[in-house]
Order: structure tokens, then C-alpha cells, then sequence
């Protein structure tokens, strides 16, 4: 593809050269992603490709330390995510043991409370069957009142004896049935607030794994950074001059660099 360019400085001058026309469109479609249109942007970034081609060295010298820089404050960068990250772990931890002997606490107590409503209910069944038993002696004394002409009296107290008996055991079984009742309800909420309490530590435990997940891939990526780093700083002077740099380096990216395409022209 033969393209007529005209290069912009203070003198202008119209070359006629020959380009791989794929290449050349990649370049046009490269300049219309950055800028938006190649209207001026092509003269301009044809002149900096000339300009990286004549002081090669010394740019490729300038884009090492620039990278050695983005690598370092890329590092200070994820420690300090580092340190966040796990001093929210260390929160959330914290949290999640709290939860955990909160609810042990309230299993505990419900246990207890299942125990004392099971001895109340037996209670409660025992004052039954004695107040059915009272009952009988009732019925037969009054059978055999008719018979008893001379033991009226000693009847009638007994009588008397038993139905304040039974009144008494009709109050505290009364009682008893509230306190039953108040039992069941308490065991109830407690039974709702031992479910609120699993969830929450159900909500907490997914929290604390995914803090975690995060916290490993932030581990991983500082040791990757911090290996480059190394490898860059063991580098001799001519190996950072003539842009070797190890295969690690060149597969990171430093924060906010854009990889930069080549022109070759034949």
C-alpha cells in the first residue's frame, strides 16, 4: 500500500512512502480509539515514532525506570490493600467468634428451658391425676353420706378439707398453666432469636470467605510484583539500557501504561 504523508514540524515535508496496508490500518484504527478521529493525530504520531526510532536507547532507558517506578507504587499500592484487607479480616473474625459463642450461649439456655418445661408438664400431669383422684373421693363420700348419719360431721370436714384441697391445687394448677404458657412463649422467641443469630453467622462465615478469597489474590499479586521488582533491580546497567528485561517483567502491565504498537516502514 503506498501512502503519501506529510510530516508536521516547523517545515513541512510531503514524503511518498511504501506500508503493509494491515499495518497501517491498525495504526489509523489505534489513533481513532485514543483520540477519537486521525484528523492531525496521524502527522503527530508518526513524528513521535520518528523520534522514538532516533533516541532509542535513551527512551528505552526512560520507559524502564518509568516502569520501575509504576511497579513500586504498584507494590505500595497492594500492601496497603494488603493491611486493609486484613485488618478487616481480623474485624470480621472477631465478629464471627462473638456470634458463634452467643449463639452456644442461647443453645445452652434453650436446652435448660426444654428441661424445665418438660418437669412443668409432668407436673402439671401428676396435679391433674391427683385432683381426678380427689374427685372419686368426693363422689364416694357423698355415696356413702347417706349411710353415714353418724359420721356426718367427721364428713363434712373431711369435705370441707378436701374441697379447700382442691381448690388450692385448681389455683396452683392455674398457675402452673400461665407459667406453662409463659414458658412456651419465651421458648418460642428464644427458638426466632436462635435462628436470627444463625443466619448471622451463616452471613458472616460467607462474608469472612470471601475476605479471605481477596485477601489470597492480593497475596499472590504483591509476591508477582514484588519478584519483578526484584528481578528489575538485579539488572545490570546494560540490560536496563538496551530494554532487556526479563520475561516476567514484560508480561505485567504497570498501573495506567498503555503498550505502545510499533510503525515499521519498508
Amino acid at each position: 500500500m503506498i501512502i503519501e504523508m506529510v510530516i508536521m514540524s516547523e517545515d513541512y515535508v510531503r514524503k511518498t512512502v511504501k506500508i503493509n496496508e494491515d499495518l497501517w490500518n491498525k495504526f489509523q484504527k489505534k489513533i481513532e480509539e485514543e483520540y477519537g478521529t486521525t484528523y492531525k493525530h496521524t502527522s503527530e504520531e508518526i513524528e513521535k515514532a520518528l523520534e522514538n526510532y532516533i533516541t532509542e536507547d535513551v527512551y528505552d532507558a526512560e520507559i524502564t525506570k518509568t516502569k520501575i517506578n509504576n511497579l513500586n507504587d504498584e507494590k505500595k499500592k497492594l500492601k496497603k490493600d494488603y493491611d486493609t484487607l486484613k485488618d478487616s479480616l481480623d474485624k470480621k473474625e472477631n465478629e464471627y467468634e462473638n456470634l458463634n459463642n452467643e449463639f452456644e450461649r442461647l443453645n445452652n439456655e434453650n436446652e435448660d428451658n426444654k428441661k424445665l418445661i418438660s418437669q412443668q408438664e409432668k407436673n402439671i400431669l401428676e396435679h391433674e391425676n391427683e385432683n381426678k383422684l380427689l374427685k372419686s373421693d368426693i363422689e364416694r363420700a357423698n355415696e356413702d353420706l347417706s349411710k353415714r348419719e353418724n359420721d356426718i360431721k367427721k364428713l363434712e370436714k373431711e369435705i370441707e378439707d378436701q374441697k379447700n384441697r382442691i381448690y388450692k391445687l385448681t389455683n396452683d394448677n392455674k398457675v402452673l398453666e400461665d407459667r406453662y404458657r409463659q414458658q412456651v412463649d419465651e421458648t418460642n422467641k428464644q427458638v426466632q432469636e436462635n435462628t436470627k443469630i444463625k443466619n448471622k453467622r451463616e452471613h458472616a462465615q460467607e462474608r469472612l470467605n470471601k475476605t479471605q478469597d481477596e485477601l489470597n489474590d492480593t497475596l499472590k499479586r504483591l509476591e508477582k510484583y514484588s519478584y519483578a521488582i526484584g528481578q528489575v533491580q538485579n539488572m545490570s546497567f546494560i540490560d536496563r539500557l538496551l530494554n532487556r528485561l526479563p520475561e516476567e517483567i514484560k508480561q505485567l502491565k504497570a498501573g495506567g501504561e498503555e503498550k505502545k504498537e510499533e510503525v515499521k516502514i519498508d
